[in-house]
């Protein structure tokens, strides 16, 4: 049976990766509540590398996801759904760069003014991740892509 079964059994890679921006993106933005709150220096850098964190993992996720492509059904409404997941998850992936840019190069001099636009771009970030999440969740749970049905029994 082998030691992971499971993996055995995907049809793709693409889940084993979609959870970590997910976690890491959604961690920034609390982190940068609280940094906000606190004005706190610290909680600011542990946000933004939260964010670096999610952005590298958004390319894994999205790398898998354009293979995972393969598997949707080339005409009718999973393909309509992955298109939108797929445009949702590239714009998300984009804005998850420029933040991290933007914590990057403004890290020495990260004004209250450059803040508050970070802050509004995490949640901007967090429902563009929302909003193409739930259409990826759609495609495995609605539209059951990428899932092994049982067979029919004999």
């Amino acid at each position: 049976m082998g030691f992971f079964p499971g993996l055995k059994g995907m049809l793709n890679y693409h889940p084993l990766f979609v959870h970590f921006p997910i976690a890491f993106w959604l961690a920034a933005l609390l982190f940068e509540v609280i940094a906000v709150w606190r004005s706190s220096e610290e909680m600011h850098r542990t946000a933004a590398r939260l964010l670096y964190l999610g952005t590298l993992a958004a390319f894994f996720a999205a790398g898998t996801g354009l293979y995972a492509e393969e598997a949707v059904p080339e005409t009718g409404p999973a393909h309509d759904v992955m298109e939108i997941h797929e445009k949702f998850m590239l714009i998300t992936t984009s804005l998850g760069v420029g933040l991290s840019m933007l914590a990057f190069f403004c890290r020495r001099n990260f004004t209250r003014g450059i803040q508050r636009l970070f802050l509004v771009g995490l949640l901007a970030l967090a429902a563009l991740l929302g909003l193409g999440s739930d259409r990826g969740a759609q495609l495995v749970y609605q539209y059951a892509t990428s899932v092994h049905l049982p067979a029919p029994p004999k």
